[in-house]
């Protein structure tokens, strides 16, 4: 488990080398601080993998990642597998309360719990994902009359979580 830490010790080290503390133990905001008091916070979350983009308002485009709206409430992480793996071989989850099951995530309704008739899969390759958004947008899911619309995933600007007007843990 220590080799696991090795590389961010040594970051760290040649950090501190250079005056910059980094805070990012227990409770509370990740934050940086240099020796002359100057200080921040560390980017959380997310991150970019190859082939993502920061857009110009802020979004970041997922380039392996697409958003698929349109798809029945009932349809299943398996049919979804199917039915997108098709163009492309769909990412396998690397956690361990679901490890290698595609990365596919329905979204639900917070109230009901219910899913919503859209979802993300992520794909191997960011050339996987485009791909999808061409040949699936427009088109209709195998047992859906709807039509699907599908383009490449954007995540919210930091700090821009959550902007809705529920106030949170069921109230």
């Amino acid at each position: 488990m220590r080799s696991d830490f090795e590389g961010a010790d040594k970051i760290r080290d040649q950090l501190r080398a250079h005056g910059i503390t980094i805070e990012d133990r227990g409770p509370g905001p990740k934050m940086w601080r240099s020796d002359d008091g100057r200080s921040g916070p560390l980017p959380q979350g997310g991150g970019f993998a190859r082939g993502d983009k920061l857009r110009d308002d802020g979004t970041i485009e997922w380039a392996n990642t697409i958003y698929v709206s349109g798809i029945p409430m009932d349809a299943t992480l398996e049919e979804l597998a199917e039915w997108f793996g098709k163009i492309g071989t769909i990412k396998k989850s690397k956690k361990n309360f679901n490890q290698g099951e595609p990365v596919i995530h329905i979204y639900k309704d917070k109230r009901t719990g219910r899913p919503k008739g859209d979802c993300t899969i992520s794909y191997d390759e960011p050339e996987t994902a485009t791909a999808a958004v061409k040949w699936f947008d427009g088109t209709k899911f195998e047992r859906s009359g709807g039509r699907l619309s599908v383009s490449i995933a954007k995540r919210p600007a930091e700090g821009n979580w959550g902007k809705g007007k529920g106030k949170g843990k069921g109230k």
